[in-house]
């Protein structure tokens, strides 16, 4: 027999002093992934996303990176991302949600400081390390283990932290201040009506200057973000609650439930219903 010893001097990762608690884990193959998960943003969870299989591109906090096998995507709580994979660009990947994070010098529900690159680049042994503790977890949830979950979280934050601090990060992140300014706008308005013009005289330029910095910079027309700011924000209301269709469309800015499916089922490629239907697993 061979024995291994814990180090003497172990502290638990990140200096945690309080147990994180495990929202979710999900895992995604190429054709699911035909149904984006659209732009949006979680007030109080952190979500670890590995990149198992496929390309796209991802927007985080309006800036686009490169996803392929191997990247390791860490979005910190309030922080937008999309996701916008789709049938010419299919993606698999595994992901956690977590909250109740405390990690010293670091806001609560924070992985990593905000200016830090979200996402790194693994080697193919670590990328199936990680893989396999995925599985795991979301095998143990399925099953009911909750218990075991919560601490297979622990070993997959420990890991992340150790691959982090080797990995390549993926593309520079470069900010615009004028372009944040405008996200910030629609991160808070996008629910309400206003039109194009209203949203540049509330930000003192002109409409084809907003237009033109906020496509350059993220990938989208200001009117687009707001739909997919809408349909993100739509999707995560019918994951986490019970509340029916109609409302949802009404707290997301639609005041015709029909207008709202119809966008939804544009953006989503399913109506609202079926997605609550295939997306939330039922034991």
């Amino acid at each position: 027999m061979i024995q291994c010893f814990v180090k003497k001097e172990y502290e638990a990762p990140f200096g945690l002093t309080q147990m994180p608690r495990l929202f979710s884990v999900s895992r995604t193959d190429e054709k699911a992934s035909a149904h984006p998960r659209v732009m949006h943003a979680h007030d109080d969870l952190v979500e670890i996303v590995l990149v198992r299989g496929g390309e796209s591109r991802y927007f985080v906090g309006g800036t686009p990176y490169e996803a392929r096998r191997g990247d390791l995507f860490i979005f910190n709580s309030r922080v937008v991302h999309d996701e916008p994979s789709g049938p010419d660009r299919p993606v698999a990947t595994s992901s956690l949600a977590l909250g109740g994070l405390a990690v010293p010098g670091l806001r609560e529900n924070t992985l990593i400081a905000e200016d830090s690159c979200p996402v790194c680049r693994l080697t193919e042994p670590q990328t199936v390390r990680l893989e396999h503790l995925y599985d795991v977890l979301y095998n143990e949830l399925t099953e009911g283990n909750d218990d075991g979950a919560h601490h297979l979280l622990l070993a997959i934050l420990t890991l992340v932290q150790q691959f982090r601090a080797t990995a390549a990060e993926g593309s520079t992140h470069s900010g615009n201040a004028f372009a944040q300014r405008i996200k910030d706008y629609i991160d808070k308005h996008f629910a309400d009506e206003f039109s194009l013009q209203q949203m540049a005289d509330a930000l003192h330029v002109s409409p084809y200057y907003l237009a033109h910095i906020c496509k350059e910079v993220t990938g989208y027309s200001p009117l687009q973000y707001v739909l997919r700011r809408r349909i993100g924000e739509a999707q995560t209301l019918l994951i986490t609650t019970d509340l029916p269709v109609t409302r949802i469309a009404s707290q997301v800015g639609y005041d015709n439930p029909s207008h709202f499916n119809a966008q939804f089922s544009k953006a989503v490629g399913m109506a609202p219903r079926t997605f609550r239907k295939e997306y939330v697993f039922h034991k």
